[in-house]
């Protein structure tokens, strides 16, 4: 399973981000090519939200329909589904915020990881805030040059 942090989705569909074509498509091949399961977790659903529809940060921000048709269109995906905690979530969760000393603005980023460690899953983001938990959770830059032509070479076999 991977897991896209926020910024993943927001660069996928809103085509102002310079990021825009190598997220859109590293997230359609994602969904055409490979045979992983993208879970989407609530609080990188509601950020999408949040953030794709705020009028200060976007002159033209989505509506909410439009976000949620977007929304609408991946969970149709039958490799898309939506991931939530276990029953040991706050027992991962709190170890990792009390062992990493986490606070602020990285609690968000320590839940993901959480979610992550407990559906064996890898974050594919671009924030690197979340290096800090690589040596419980694999993270990748979907959108670094190594990290496609990797993908690449496993997709030729």
């Amino acid at each position: 399973m991977i897991i896209p942090d926020a910024n993943i989705l927001l660069y996928a569909y809103i085509p102002s981000f310079k990021e825009h074509a190598a997220a859109k498509k590293w997230l359609e091949t994602t969904l055409s090519e490979n045979k992983q399961v993208v879970g989407l977790a609530w609080q990188v659903i509601t950020a999408f939200l949040r953030i794709g529809t705020n009028p200060r940060i976007f002159q033209i921000p989505f509506q909410i329909a439009e976000a949620e048709n977007r929304l609408n269109q991946l969970f149709a995906h039958s490799l898309v589904q939506p991931i939530v905690p276990t029953e040991k979530h706050w027992q991962i969760f709190s170890e990792i915020l009390r062992e990493e000393q986490i606070a602020a603005d990285l609690v968000v980023d320590a839940h993901l990881a959480a979610l992550a460690i407990e559906h064996k899953a890898t974050i594919a983001t671009t924030d690197r805030d979340f290096l800090r938990f690589s040596k419980i959770v694999k993270i990748v830059n979907p959108l670094k040059k190594e990290y496609a032509e990797k993908i690449k070479r496993y997709s030729d076999f």
